[in-house]
């Protein structure tokens, strides 16, 4: 977290933590969080990054149930909060943001509010057991989810919105980043010789803040050259590109 940034914690509840950073530009960006660390209740995300040092606004969710959005109208309540941010703020614009579970997350509310640009950073494509059944990861939350809002994100895309998407190229993401749906709007990144560490390797080398204000411009070409160095390429497109819903 950062100590320079006046971050407001607007609400501590169960599951929804959210904190509101008033910046001067007409974009509002909503963080998500990941899962954090274990046995400790989950702080926002990528603050500087986020409000672009500073200068634009951001609402930071986090969700103590670890739900992917599957939490009881937990949806209703983030679009809400959503909503009432951009009208504080006097956002026109508002954008997505997250890493993992928050990935997801930044990746689906474009479907149940107005968002130009979605941007995941190592995100799950489901944490259905039908749909991802290969992948072992996060079962301790997974298994708690008896009841399943999002089955995966082929349900979520829509015309109106941007999506952008960044995975490491390890085996281990496969189960994940194979199983993206590809569409016109949708760019989808792999980063050879990496994990699940995206936010992490891009940080490394010193191109987190240009990638995300890139994929924020709408710029994929920029995006990509400010990746080079790490020999990023696109996911090509399928023969039969799924295209978006509503």
């Amino acid at each position: 977290m950062s100590a320079r940034l006046d971050i407001s914690l607007l609400q501590d509840g169960d599951p929804l933590r959210v904190w509101l950073y008033k910046g001067q530009s007409d974009r509002l960006v909503v963080s998500f969080s990941g899962i954090g660390l274990d046995g400790e209740d989950p702080g926002y995300e990528f603050a500087n990054t986020a409000t672009h040092g500073g200068r634009d606004s951001a609402l930071f969710i986090a969700d103590r149930s670890r739900s992917w959005l599957n939490a009881p109208g937990l949806i209703e309540e983030i679009r809400d909060w959503i909503e009432a941010a951009r009208r504080e703020t006097g956002a026109t614009e508002v954008m997505t943001l997250g890493h993992s579970m928050g990935g997801f997350a930044a990746l689906a509310m474009p479907r149940f509010t107005p968002v130009k640009v979605a941007l995941g950073l190592s995100p799950q494509v489901s944490v259905h057991p039908e749909v991802v059944g290969d992948d072992p990861r996060w079962m301790t939350y997974r298994s708690r989810i008896n009841r399943f809002a999002i089955r995966d994100l082929s349900e979520c895309l829509v015309r109106d919105t941007r999506y952008y998407v960044v995975h490491g190229r390890h085996s281990r993401e496969a189960p994940q980043r194979d199983r993206f749906p590809r569409a016109e709007n949708l760019v989808h990144l792999i980063l050879p010789r990496t994990v699940h560490n995206v936010p992490q390797k891009l940080r490394g080398a010193g191109v987190l803040g240009e990638v995300v204000e890139y994929a924020f411009q709408n710029r994929p070409r920029r995006m990509r050259l400010a990746m080079a160095g790490l020999d990023v390429y696109r996911r090509p497109p399928a023969d039969t590109q799924q295209q978006a819903t509503g």
